[in-house]
């Protein structure tokens, strides 16, 4: 499966350089590949056919997998390998994605400008992502506003790398960089790195900082804390200037930064109203219904002639939610990591105007009992021995239809055949976010 995402997205990139150089563009068009961090963790030892278990503390074995051995890579399955196979993918680089020790943040960058770059080549400057916004705005001869519409702008933050495309063996002009990630830091500075591993939930000053002379020592094998500690302490001084001078303070080691306890976040929204025709949202800024009683009324008009489809649907098949019409009847689909709980309304759904209901409330840690209702009146009802304690899904959320491949019992996008005015959404306060389950998740296979 991974070798043949790689196969796709070279095919996909030849395409768009092919069609570049149809329309006689490829010369002159700075192309930048760049990946996003290191190889991934979160497949856990033995890997998982359904990589949102590992967010949820689910742990995969190797029998749970080898049934469905040669569906890997199919639709119906978000998977991730081993993390073995992290650990080659990222040799020889320390560590993983989420770390701040080279196997996390050192990515590989390929950069193609024909009528600027002459030939092919290495450059071993160091450099970091946010370097290419100045790169680009030195290649097309643009100086960012100082102020918009009179509103004072953030500065470009980042050095130019195109002074190495034409002097390949030029020192870096790059002299400092700050990481963080999850609590996890490091500071590289003309060629020196240092850098902590942190275990969350502990005190940051707790942390051991490491050190390592980069410039000769890529994979971080030789720690000269001891040998060096001037430099050290130079480095980690260096790290907590910048960390002030870039927002990174407060320190915070949470995965779920975005949570409702962040009363800024969208997330700590307990009212919601949303219409057909929007574009799908994006699953972090849906309602947050970890471990908490909610509910849904979807307004909606249903023809004489009857009405189906999907009113509002979270997720995909590996995990998430559903309120649909089918055959008539009110149907809410709750899949717990592939595991359905679906109740069906027990009278057909009238025609005309009237609210289709569901309403999850929560009856212990982990579990729900949910319940139908049309017009106000209890239609069917459901013991949901299992509720997320930590991310239900990455896809996101569409009304009138629902997120390929389906997240409940029938093919998507099952569009709406009645009209939808609105759907409102209820987050009760009773919500006990497992907010340890989520850092565990996330962090313990470190």
């Amino acid at each position: 499966a991974y070798a043949g995402m790689l196969e796709h997205t070279d095919h996909h990139i030849g395409r768009l350089l092919s069609t570049l150089d149809e329309m006689g563009l490829r010369e002159n068009t700075m192309v930048v590949l760049i990946s996003d961090n290191g190889a991934s963790q979160e497949g856990s030892p033995f890997g998982t056919v359904n990589v949102m278990r590992h967010f949820n503390r689910v742990r995969d074995t190797v029998a749970d997998n080898l049934p469905h051995i040669e569906e890997i890579g199919q639709p119906q399955f978000r998977n991730n390998y081993p993390f073995g196979w992290a650990m080659a993918g990222n040799t020889p680089l320390k560590r993983y994605k989420q770390n701040t020790h080279a196997g996390g943040v050192r990515d590989p960058l390929i950069i193609s400008w024909p009528r600027r770059i002459a030939g092919g080549g290495l450059r071993h400057q160091f450099h970091h992502v946010t370097d290419i916004v100045p790169t680009a705005l030195e290649a097309m001869g643009i100086e960012p506003p100082v102020e918009v519409n009179g509103i004072a702008q953030q500065p470009i933050e980042g050095t130019s790398l195109a002074y190495s495309w034409e002097t390949p063996e030029a020192p870096t002009r790059k002299h400092v960089q700050y990481f963080e990630m999850l609590g996890h830091r490091g500071i590289w500075r003309d060629g020196w790195k240092a850098v902590t591993w942190h275990r969350s939930g502990t005190p940051f000053e707790d942390d051991r900082w490491e050190l390592y002379h980069v410039a000769e020592d890529i994979s971080e094998c030789h720690d000269l804390a001891e040998e060096h500690p001037d430099k050290l302490r130079e480095l980690v001084e260096t790290w907590w200037a910048e960390a002030g001078k870039y927002r990174v303070l407060p320190l915070d080691d949470r995965t779920n930064r975005w949570s409702s306890a962040n009363p800024y976040n969208l997330a700590a929204r307990d009212h919601w109203v949303l219409y057909p025709g929007s574009t799908r949202l994006p699953g972090e800024v849906t309602p947050d219904i970890r471990n908490r009683s909610y509910e849904i009324s979807a307004h909606v008009d249903i023809p004489a002639t009857g009405a189906e489809g999907v009113l509002i649907a979270l997720g995909d098949s590996v995990g998430g939610y559903a309120l649909y019409i089918k055959d008539g009847r009110l149907v809410h689909d709750y899949n717990y990591l592939g595991k359905h709980f679906v109740v069906t309304s027990e009278r057909p759904v009238p025609v005309g105007p009237c609210i289709l209901g569901y309403a999850q409330r929560r009856t212990g840690e982990r579990s729900a009992a949910g319940t139908l209702t049309i017009n106000g009146e209890a239609s069917g009802s459901i013991d949901i021995p299992e509720t997320y304690a930590a991310r239900v899904s990455a896809v996101g959320m569409e009304i009138g239809r629902a997120p390929a491949p389906a997240v409940g019992e029938f093919e998507a996008p099952f569009a709406f055949t009645g009209a939808i005015d609105r759907v409102e959404f209820d987050l009760l306060p009773d919500q006990d976010a497992d907010e340890e389950a989520a850092t565990e998740a996330a962090l313990s296979e470190q």
